[in-house]
């Protein structure tokens, strides 16, 4: 029997929500029928889009603001979703610090740790807090975003913390796939190759040809629409992938076949 991919009477978290891939997530999301709680730290942003995806899809969402970084932070947004939702089926950590650009002798100890702390230690913190909810239901899906970065180096890219940090995710996301299997959950990643989000579009607009060369490393010759990872996540986030757990699923147009 097709297992239902509807997500009817499920409560999901999306961090970095406010824009680009997290937007693109939460909307999808609301659309298949999750009560959706959109988080960041940009409050008036998260609003406007939450509005948006409410009018839009008609989901009940919620706005929650949230510091990866800060512990009682995420602890307390964790309360405020069992409180408010009563569970927790579906939790999408997306937020994350972008690439730098300064080659390694010349990275800060400040510009390393702040990379590796967000996009690392904030996905641990949030699968720590949030877990709990999981565990404790026995049940759940945890979707980290990991990166075409984290198994191929970008040719003239300086780009090594972020790098590590995404590579350090997967390794996470592995771990806890076997840790928390015994509890029903189920823990995979998604790595993005070339995506055309609105940080990508400004920097390409920055950046004349590089559209053009970098396209010529993918088979399939171009970027990604952002919207053509929504599919796969409703996939990870429904019961359609039950028997999936500690996959990353590289979606990258075949840049990592040459």
């Amino acid at each position: 029997m097709q297992k239902d991919k509807s997500l009817r009477g499920k409560a999901a978290v999306v961090t970095g929500a406010r824009q680009g891939l997290g937007k693109i997530f939460a909307r999808a999301l609301a659309a298949a029928g999750a009560e959706v709680f959109l988080m960041a730290r940009n409050v008036p942003a998260l609003e406007e889009a939450a509005a948006e995806i409410q009018a839009e899809t008609g989901a009940v969402c919620h706005v929650v603001p949230i510091d990866i970084l800060d512990e009682g932070s995420v602890e307390r947004a964790a309360a405020h979703v069992k409180e408010t939702a009563g569970r927790l089926d579906i939790l999408v950590n997306n937020a994350a610090l972008g690439r730098g650009a300064a080659p390694l002798q010349d990275t800060s100890l400040e510009e390393w740790n702040a990379t590796i702390g967000t996009n690392l230690t904030g996905t641990f913190l949030c699968m720590k807090h949030f877990g709990r909810i999981m565990i404790a239901q026995r049940s759940g899906k945890v979707i980290n975003m990991t990166s075409l970065a984290a198994r191929a180096v970008l040719k003239g890219a300086c780009t090594g913390a972020y790098d590590c940090s995404k590579a350090a995710v997967g390794c996470l996301t592995r771990c806890m796939a076997a840790e928390w299997a015994q509890y029903g959950i189920q823990v995979n990643s998604i790595s993005p190759g070339f995506f055309l989000t609105d940080i990508n579009k400004r920097f390409l607009a920055d950046t004349p040809g590089f559209y053009e060369s970098s396209c010529a490393g993918v088979p399939l010759g171009r970027w990604g629409a952002p919207e053509e990872l929504a599919p796969l996540l409703l996939f990870l986030a429904s019961g359609a992938s039950d028997y999936v757990t500690g996959a990353d699923f590289n979606m990258d147009g075949g840049y990592t076949l040459w």
